[in-house]
């Protein structure tokens, strides 16, 4: 299937959204703490009071199944990038409700541009867990976009809004709303 200049673009655009939420300032360290702690998510770097960071997790990514923080903590360590998301995949083939392997396996297929496995993975994981993983609807938001599904981008956008509480992350899903609902209506 190929994308449009138009599909281009809006992944051009969630790029960019992405970078600016990851350099946008946060939520007050106080106030950023009891959020994380409130919903179950990794703690803030005491550094910069903007970075999250698994504690005594290393650089890998935060899992909190063992065995999937065991896979990753591979990948840290140095270990094959496919090596490592053949594990993952071999896991989530074993374990099909394993919500943690299919949440990294998305994120994987995300940052390799596979876009409709990307997809896949995320629905499977809301479906598995429909609020443990926020982040999922927002990668699912920004296909649909790039798909110019804009009904489901901005419902699954909507419903990622409800669920986290960092007020950066807020302001940049509604940046990438006004933007998604500003090219709809410049199209049609």
């Amino acid at each position: 299937m190929a994308l449009k200049r138009s599909q281009w673009g809006m992944v051009a655009g969630a790029a960019v959204v992405v970078v600016l939420l990851a350099l946008a300032p946060r939520t007050p360290k106080d106030k950023a703490a009891a959020n994380a702690a409130e919903a179950g998510r990794v703690s803030e770097d005491p550094n910069s009071g903007s970075t999250p960071h698994a504690q005594d997790a290393g650089t890998a990514p935060a899992s909190k199944d063992p065995a999937v923080a065991a896979i990753l903590s591979e990948l840290a360590a140095g270990g094959a990038p496919m090596q490592t998301i053949l594990k993952l995949r071999d896991l989530a083939d074993k374990q099909p409700d394993n919500v943690e392997a299919q949440y990294h396996l998305g994120l994987f297929s995300w940052q390799t541009g596979q876009y409709d496995k990307a997809m896949e993975r995320f629905r499977k994981v809301i479906a598995l867990d429909a609020k443990g993983y926020p982040d999922a609807y927002a990668y699912l938001g920004q296909a649909y976009a790039t798909l110019d599904s804009i009904d489901k981008a901005i419902a699954a956008l909507e419903t990622y809004k409800t669920l986290v509480t960092d007020t950066a992350l807020l302001h940049g899903a509604d940046r990438f709303l006004a933007d998604i609902k500003k090219k709809h209506a410049n199209t049609h």
